[in-house]
């Protein structure tokens, strides 16, 4: 069992690697390309072990399936409203003492000790300006 899981784990990661924030759908196809035997099912438990473990970051969206990157390290998206497409940001440029801010402002405004974030940014990305 650990074997094949261990296989089902990495055709997952290699797949991460090959697709820009696939959702678990877009997964399933590229796996099943090579691997016909596998299900969906299967995908989504080891996909959510996965993001569970911080192996991955899921990005949960409430009106799409979630999607998932293979960076899970902190860091910010940004989707376009046009394409759709999402963009991994540069966290770094970001000033930690901003980061610490907003974390006192959303202290205080709900008593909730902030221990992580998920942001997600939008707009018009660089390609789809320039085809409007």
């Amino acid at each position: 069992m650990n074997r094949r899981f261990s296989t089902q784990k990495k055709m997952i990661a290699e797949a991460l690697q090959l697709l820009d924030h696939p959702t678990a759908a877009e997964i399933y196809g590229e796996i099943l390309k090579d691997y016909p035997q596998i299900s969906l099912g299967t995908v989504y438990r080891n996909l959510n072990t996965m993001a569970g473990e911080g192996e991955i970051m899921r990005l949960p969206f409430s009106d799409s399936p979630d999607r998932f990157d293979q960076n899970p390290n902190e860091h910010y998206h940004i989707v376009c409203n046009r394409c759709g497409r999402i963009f991994d940001t540069d966290c770094d440029a970001i000033p930690p003492e901003l980061l610490r801010q907003l974390d006192k402002v959303v202290e205080a405004s709900t008593g909730v000790a902030v221990e992580s974030r998920t942001m997600l940014f939008s707009g018009i990305c660089p390609a789809c300006k320039k085809n409007s």
